[in-house]
């Protein structure tokens, strides 16, 4: 997900008097986590059933070794997507997905980069070859890309660009520290750049593919990383100083490169995973209720696993809990319930774009969707609050753009959770697949639990996960799904704009 900075306004769902009661009693952990009521007896056996333990088994297997980062287009994928199949049938649900069974394939062609072909050309005959120097986690459908070079250095937590600073259709060559590594792709992809190289010691190891529906051509730039070796011959031909990495800023070099990569295609398919829980009102089965999480991470770059724990490992956890959760409670909600675990989400949220373009069940038949993306971690932006300040803290997007019903009865079921709620209606907005959903109208509410340092890095591992933050998670959402569906129609959106 791609994610800006936020602006905040906290609702504290439970009361002062409360907290400080439930604190001096029991710490400040578990005031943060207070139970105001019990839920509902009907649900309690499901609620009961989501447990620490359960979301610990689920996720150590979804962000074990086993399926390499979840990577769309790659084996990993492929393996945790058929897992969670054979959960859900283990669970009872029924397969909601193309031709009786739990999938829906979204054909993919993926272009290759032929690195024994790839050249970085530049004048006076300047030549190096692209195979052990370079390597691409993106790539243009022109197969090349010509601007000119700038080297940038960003550091440490919070790392920032000029705005005055021009990067469109330019080549950007940048070393960034372990801190400024997670935002700086970020930051300069705002900038528009033909391309963008990371500066690494070690040989780049290229997954050198683009993945779209169909054959639909979009991309327009190149991202990866390059040698500091091969970085180093470049700033010599640029005539930028060789110590241009040491020191945070730009040096724009006035000469233009060129970045040749010949590609082959191959077609192929990436899935949705979805199940089906039938409603008990025979009048109201026919609609039904959405809530997913994308199932997707980062796979295998540059020889590195990405094993994507919270991102989005949690969220995937949570769904998977509810899903059993539901199936194991003798009461059904009176409308039908569609979970879903999207496919492709970190390379543009095309899984739920293929969803809502191709239903197969009706769009108009859906009365709401929930959303849930990286719940396992406590925030730390390294801007103020630390990770133990937001122990109890989840932010709420988007559930007040529509229907404020819907709001309210998330607020409500948080009566058995106790999270304090975060209120983000922009930076967040539409970096995750809910405004898929909004966008045809149906009115969405998306669960994001904050930033950290280990966002899209190596380090975003199972052994740092929350699990009482993602089973509270799962339990709100559970309560909601059933408060949702015995709810009237929402009032669809009043636009579909998704600024």
């Amino acid at each position: 997900m791609l994610l800006t900075k936020f602006c905040r306004a906290r609702v504290l769902t439970l009361s002062c008097a409360l907290i400080c009661t439930v604190s001096m009693l029991s710490g400040v952990a578990d005031a943060q986590y207070a139970t105001t009521t019990a839920p509902p007896e009907e649900l309690k056996a499901g609620f009961d059933s989501i447990t620490e333990q359960q979301a610990e088994a689920f996720l150590s297997v979804l962000a074990g070794p086993g399926f390499e980062g979840r990577g769309t287009g790659q084996v990993g994928y492929m393996k945790a997507a058929h897992w969670v199949a054979g959960k859900l049938a283990e669970f009872g649900l029924e397969p909601a997905g193309n031709g009786e069974t739990y999938f829906q394939t979204m054909p993919m062609t993926r272009r290759i980069a032929v690195m024994d072909k790839c050249k970085i050309l530049g004048s006076d005959d300047f030549e190096v070859e692209g195979k052990n120097n370079v390597g691409f986690d993106r790539l243009t459908d022109a197969g090349e890309v010509t601007g000119e070079v700038v080297f940038l250095t960003l550091q440490g937590d919070s790392p920032t660009l000029p705005e005055d600073l021009n990067l469109r259709e330019k080549i950007v060559i940048y070393s960034a520290d372990d801190k400024a590594a997670g935002r700086a792709p970020f930051l300069i992809a705002r900038k528009r750049p033909s391309a963008s190289m990371r500066v690494i010691e070690d040989t780049p190891v290229s997954i050198a593919q683009n993945l779209f529906p169909g054959r639909r051509r979009r991309a327009t730039s190149v991202s990866g990383t390059i040698t500091s070796d091969t970085a180093a011959k470049i700033a010599a031909a640029a005539d930028v100083q060789d110590d241009w990495s040491k020191n945070s800023g730009a040096y724009e070099s006035g000469k233009e490169f060129t970045i040749t990569i010949p590609m082959r295609e191959e077609t192929s398919g990436a899935p949705n995973v979805l199940a089906w829980i039938e409603g008990s009102d025979p009048d109201l089965k026919d609609e039904y209720v959405v809530i997913g999480a994308h199932l997707d991470h980062l796979g295998i770059r540059n020889g590195k696993v990405y094993p994507g724990a919270d991102d989005n490992g949690s969220g995937s956890t949570a769904v998977l809990s509810i899903a059993r959760a539901m199936a194991l409670n003798p009461v059904k909600p009176k409308r039908s319930i569609l979970f879903m675990w999207f496919t492709a989400e970190e390379v543009g949220l095309l899984g739920s774009k293929y969803y809502t373009d191709n239903p197969i069940h009706p769009v108009d038949k859906m009365t709401c969707m929930l959303n849930i993306d990286m719940v396992g971690r406590n925030e730390d932006t390294g801007e103020g609050d630390t990770d133990a300040d937001n122990e109890g803290h989840i932010h709420l997007v988007g559930s007040q753009r529509g229907d404020n019903d819907l709001h309210e009865l998330i607020l409500a079921a948080n009566e058995h959770v106790g999270f304090e709620f975060e209120l983000d209606m922009e930076s967040v907005w539409n970096r995750s697949d809910q405004i898929n959903f909004y966008n045809q109208g149906v009115p969405v509410a998306f669960m994001f639990g904050g930033m950290h340092p280990d966002y899209h890095k190596p380090s975003d591992q199972p052994a740092d996960i929350n699990f009482k933050k993602i089973t509270a998670a799962a339990k709100l959402y559970y309560l909601a799904l059933y408060s949702a569906a015995d709810h009237g129609r929402f009032e669809p959106n009043p636009s579909r704009d998704s600024r």
